[in-house]
């Protein structure tokens, strides 16, 4: 698990790296770069979130986590992609006024995920993972046992991190996009959350 933790946590070096080199080229009143910057910072506090929940034996609780940090990386690589300034115009759009009921459809994660090429294992372990999260993990009360044919034992943190591995690593690519040779690292996570995953 130490290298999967490593791994989800090289997305934050690269991105502090990448924004000390184009801060100065920054602009607060362009959409597509105030609204990958506000993406990228949510993008690595939940994959902060991720870590921290996996390292404490929790990989489970992360899953809703999980779910965030993949729609904010793909909004990321759409946005970066084309048309930049209208999408990124939408995305924030989006983040004025979030409703937990529209705010991560899952038919367009499904269509952003194909779109960019993101492996299934990564996508199951978002959108697949409903029923980990809300039966999982229950046999750790006293007679739990006694349900056990009613729960399920949850996610583990070896498919999380991947996971969380493979979207962070599109985040950088959405911000490489922008930002050309200034992000670098995506393509070196998605190769250690191939490997990780055996």
């Amino acid at each position: 698990m130490k290298e999967l933790i490593s791994l989800t946590g090289l997305a934050k070096v690269r991105m502090d790296a990448g924004f000390s080199r184009v801060g100065r080229r920054l602009s607060a009143s362009d959409p597509a770069d105030r609204a990958l910057m506000i993406m990228a910072a949510r993008a690595i506090a939940q994959g902060n979130a991720v870590m921290a929940l996996s390292e404490r034996g929790l990989a489970n609780e992360a899953l809703p986590i999980l779910r965030g940090l993949a729609e904010v990386s793909l909004t990321m690589r759409w946005v970066a992609e084309k048309d930049s300034t209208a999408r990124a115009v939408a995305a924030l759009a989006e983040l004025q006024d979030p409703d937990w009921e529209t705010h991560w459809p899952s038919a367009r994660l499904r269509e952003r995920a194909e779109a960019y090429a993101v492996p299934g294992e990564a996508v199951e372990a978002v959108l697949g993972s409903v029923a980990d999260f809300a039966r999982g993990s229950a046999q750790g009360l006293p007679w739990g046992h006694v349900f056990s044919d009613a729960t399920r034992p949850g996610r583990r943190a070896e498919e999380v991190l991947p996971a969380a591995a493979v979207f962070l690593g599109h985040a950088l690519k959405a911000l490489d996009l922008r930002w050309a040779g200034e992000f670098p690292g995506a393509e070196e996570m998605w190769t250690g959350a191939k490997i990780s995953r055996g």
